[in-house]
């Protein structure tokens, strides 16, 4: 008797799920056609999962069903894999369902035989909303031509085993299974993987639903609490990158940069959506993000000769931490910078900061206005400029040493203040600028409401200051000088 190849083989690793097992098998079955075959594997479930596949494999030919010692889903699906047949592979997870009708749908498509098939998601909330994850009716001819598109767009759902057809062959020829020392991030993994053994087969995305991904409950294996998130987070976009700048041909260099800075600032925000139901992942992964964010630490009580304070339209909690700063150097110099229009709209913002100055005390002659400058640069330039005629004329020279010795050999020590989080591509800029070379710059953090250390992503405004500004640090350091 003649053995037939299946079309198409659909693997779910199942572990304790005894209560919507029935459900996403049924959805599967209700529409699997004779050449096609369904592989579950029982993963070593503890409640009434085995049973149930025990009823299950009784009703169907074409339906395979294995039982494990506990190996995890890497494990699970990797057994799977050794047990299908079919020309191509899909993998399903036990808590999700099949479309109905989707497996005589997307049919048509195998017959152009590309090397890989990528479809849409229904994602169904406990809220009873649903949200629909697409994309678009297309056949690259080649996976560059993927991985330029993937570049420029960012949403063609490469992260999911479950909305996918593989090429089982190419599976098989390069003995590509999934990383069972992964907890977290195995199926971008693999698809990473996969993409880079494409080559010159086509890839067909279609606006087809394949799942519907059901969100069970709270505690389910993508609300867990997941130890060292960040990190992880941070070392698969590593991998990203890396498989999608090998596959690219075609994007520019500002488009890889724009894509690589994209990327990094989205995992930074998924991983801070995570805190309000795991407070335990906040002080895990918070001051490393921190430290990427706003760097130092900072000497807040270092001697400085002159303080550049550099505007925002909301400046001043900067004048309340430049005053702290000056009652530590008796005689410092003031500069404030900016022409910009101050929230008041009343002034410009160095107008403000030189009026909120002199009602702490200080004296109209201690503070110089910089009254021209729209953005970072032009702060520091027109500054800088000041900085060199006040030293030119005598009129800022090196204060005195801690030790009480006046040293004309060492540079002018300039202070500049600025945001915390403003920090970083400020400092990237002043070290590009020939200007600022003859002066030692010491920085000083400010805070202000919305962009505190310890509470700047619970609210969307600080939310979007920072990551924004976080963005063009990323971009600059990246950018070629």
């Amino acid at each position: 008797m003649e053995i037939i190849k299946p079309l198409l083989s659909i693997i779910i690793p199942a572990y304790n799920c005894e209560s919507f097992l029935a459900e996403c098998l049924d959805s599967v079955l209700a529409q699997l056609p004779e050449d096609c075959e369904l592989i579950v594997v029982d993963d070593g479930s503890k409640d009434a999962t085995p049973q149930i596949l025990r009823d299950y494999g009784e009703l169907r030919e074409n339906m395979c069903i294995e039982y494990s010692e506990h190996i995890g889903a890497s494990g699970a699906r990797n057994r799977g894999l050794e047990l299908a047949r079919g020309e191509y592979v899909a993998f399903l997870d036990c808590d999700d369902c099949m479309k109905n009708g989707f497996l005589k749908k997307s049919r048509d498509l195998l017959e152009n035989q590309a090397g890989l098939y990528v479809f849409g998601i229904e994602r169904a909330y406990l809220s009873g909303d649903s949200e629909f994850w697409t994309v678009e009716n297309r056949i690259y001819n080649n996976v560059s031509e993927f991985a330029d598109e993937y570049i420029r767009k960012r949403h063609l759902l490469v992260y999911s085993n479950c909305n996918k057809f593989y090429q089982r062959r190419i599976i098989e020829e390069s003995k590509l299974r999934f990383d069972e020392t992964v907890d977290f991030g195995e199926d971008r993994l693999f698809n990473y993987r996969y993409l880079l053994l494409l080559a010159e087969e086509t890839i067909i995305t279609s606006e087809m639903i394949m799942l519907k991904y059901i969100e069970r409950d709270r505690n389910s294996m993508s609300t867990r609490h997941i130890p060292n998130y960040f990190q992880k987070v941070s070392w698969l976009h590593k991998i990203k990158m890396q498989c999608f700048f090998d596959l690219s041909k075609d994007v520019t260099e500002d488009e890889r940069l724009d894509f690589e800075v994209y990327d990094f600032s989205r995992e930074i925000e998924k991983t801070i959506e995570r805190f309000a139901e795991h407070p335990e992942e906040r002080a895990e992964n918070l001051p490393e993000i921190n430290q990427l964010i706003f760097e130092g630490p900072y000497d807040e009580n270092a001697q400085i000769d002159v303080l550049i304070i550099l505007g925002s339209r909301n400046c001043g909690y900067k004048v309340d931490a430049a005053i702290s700063i000056g009652r530590k150097n008796p005689g410092v110099k003031y500069i404030v910078s900016g022409a910009n229009l101050h929230c008041s709209e009343l002034c410009s913002e160095a107008e403000y900061m030189a009026g909120r100055l002199k009602e702490y005390g200080v004296g109209e002659s201690d503070i110089y206005l910089e009254n021209r400058a729209r953005y970072t640069k032009q702060n520091l330039e027109y500054s800088a400029g000041i900085l060199h005629e006040l030293s030119a004329n005598g009129t800022l020279s090196p204060a005195a040493d801690i030790n009480g010795e006046t040293s004309k050999k060492r540079k002018l020590r300039v202070g500049i203040l600025t945001g915390g989080f403003h920090i970083p591509r400020t400092r990237l800029i002043s070290e590009r600028m020939s200007s600022l070379k003859d002066f030692e710059l010491i920085w000083f953090p400010a805070y202000g409401p919305s962009t505190q250390k310890e509470t700047w992503f619970e609210n969307p405004t600080g939310r979007e200051i920072v990551l924004a500004e976080y963005r063009k640090t990323l971009k600059l350091r990246r950018e070629k000088v």
